[in-house]
């Protein structure tokens, strides 16, 4: 007969039970139990085995984060005996890379790639859906841009969402309130808004922007114009239209904020990203529409002026009036090579870095700054207490940006076409007639088109 135990006694016998278990089998199945938090094989069936993964950017948060929660001695290790070996490549040099391991080589298992580079890449990739199925992924979790930016032309899923940024407009709340100004919600109210800042702050521009050719930067607001007034940049065929009227109208306000309202930098003709945000960082710009990851800076002390410092506020990038907000929303999808001989372990660790319990953690780790980023893919991430807590409620806003937004055109030629407009638009913002120069684009991007084959 076993006498009844008291509550602590009850206590000490299930820590006894526990230091017994982490013997035997009680610490296995302590260890299927978070491998299935990950949609994680059980027992370690591809123990021993190292992914390699193609990528760029080590020192953003986010990779940073992920990079010592997936390498040796870490958690996902731990789970699943793989280890993920990071590539570091620059990210002017990724994309050639990325093509040239697609066609040429078997060095790599899984890659990242920007959503504007993915039809030239996809063929390449390996079809997710029957993975997907099986470990029952939710994809209705992602943002409808996303998953367009993730999918062939065939609708094969050929990569998971795992880096991606809506637009947002940051400003300064304090000179906001002391003007008693409502932060725009359309680019027309943003004009008018700057306007008045100039006016009662001499020296201080109202809305930084960037027209300098680096990357397509200056295209991002554009595009959210053009789409918010109803045009596109090429219709269902693939042929060019951002020359109609639509696309006139919204090119010459984007490029009148700069000529003809002038409250912009003069010297944003050669601002890319860095450059613009640093505008607003330094208290010489009173706005500045950019992706939210940036938000981890504006809230660094290190990163921004003292005047500045726990002043930026955030609302949605703006739509055009009477239009649309449907701005561009950035995305690295993750995926696996057809030529990897790991795709089953290249698998695992694509569930592990995507899961909702690692975004979360990612986004709302704040111990250290230098690595601290808000990014998060999953709607229910961007709506987790936790998250939004940690980075002053951004992710909610970015989540609701997100509901109505785009992706670039997926095509094949994306590479040369952003060529053509991002140089177009460096010269319509340095003096060139608008109508004829998006005439000339578009006559150059046809040319494009036609030498490919799309029509």
């Amino acid at each position: 007969m076993i006498k009844a135990v008291n509550g602590k006694q009850k206590r000490r016998l299930v820590l006894s039970l526990a230091a017994l278990g982490a013997l035997g089998g009680v610490s296995s199945n302590v260890l299927a139990q978070t491998a299935a938090t990950y949609h994680l094989k059980p027992n370690k069936p591809y123990n021993g085995t190292k992914v390699k993964f193609l990528i760029c950017c080590a020192t953003a948060g986010q990779f940073a984060q992920m990079i010592k929660l997936t390498g040796p001695g870490s958690d996902f290790e731990k789970l699943t005996g793989i280890t993920v070996q990071w590539e570091n490549t620059p990210y002017e040099s990724l994309q050639q890379k990325i093509l040239v391991e697609a066609t040429t080589g078997n060095t790599y298992d899984a890659v990242a790639w920007v959503d504007a580079w993915g039809e030239a890449i996809k063929p390449y990739l390996a079809p997710l859906n029957g993975r997907i199925e099986a470990d029952r992924i939710n994809m209705k979790d992602y943002p409808n841009a996303y998953i367009e930016a993730s999918t062939d032309k065939s609708g094969n899923i050929i990569g998971i969402p795992l880096r991606g940024h809506p637009l947002i407009l940051f400003y300064r709340k304090d000179i906001f309130d002391e003007l008693k100004l409502t932060p725009p919600k359309t680019w027309q109210e943003a004009v008018k808004t700057a306007q008045i800042i100039q006016q009662k702050k001499p020296g201080m521009s109202g809305l930084s922007t960037m027209y300098g050719v680096n990357a397509g930067q200056n295209l991002f607001s554009w595009v959210s114009m053009l789409w918010g007034n109803g045009g596109d940049i090429l219709d269902k065929t693939g042929h060019p239209v951002f020359n109609d009227a639509k696309g006139v109208q919204a090119t010459q306000f984007y490029v009148d904020m700069l000529r003809k309202y002038k409250i912009t930098n003069p010297a944003s003709t050669t601002f890319g990203e860095p450059e613009s945000s640093s505008e607003l960082k330094q208290g010489r710009a009173a706005m500045w529409v950019g992706w939210w990851w940036y938000w981890a800076q504006f809230s660094d002390p290190k990163a921004v002026a003292p005047a500045v410092l726990n002043h930026v506020g955030f609302t949605p990038a703006p739509g055009w009036a009477g239009g649309k907000k449907a701005s561009y929303a950035l995305v690295w999808p993750l995926g696996i090579f057809k030529n990897s001989k790991n795709q089953d372990a290249a698998w695992e660790f694509i569930k592990y870095v995507t899961s909702s319990a690692v975004q979360k953690q990612v986004a709302s780790n704040r111990s250290n700054p230098a690595v601290a980023d808000n990014t998060v893919v999953l709607f229910s991430g961007m709506a987790d207490p936790k998250v939004n807590a940690a980075n002053g409620g951004i992710p909610k806003v970015g989540g609701q940006v997100l509901r109505n937004a785009r992706t670039l055109p997926q095509v094949k030629t994306w590479s040369q076409i952003q060529g053509v407009l991002e140089v177009g638009m460096n010269k319509m913002a340095t003096g060139t007639d608008v109508k004829a120069t998006l005439d000339q684009m578009a006559k150059d991007v046809d040319a494009i088109q036609k030498r490919a084959n799309i029509y």
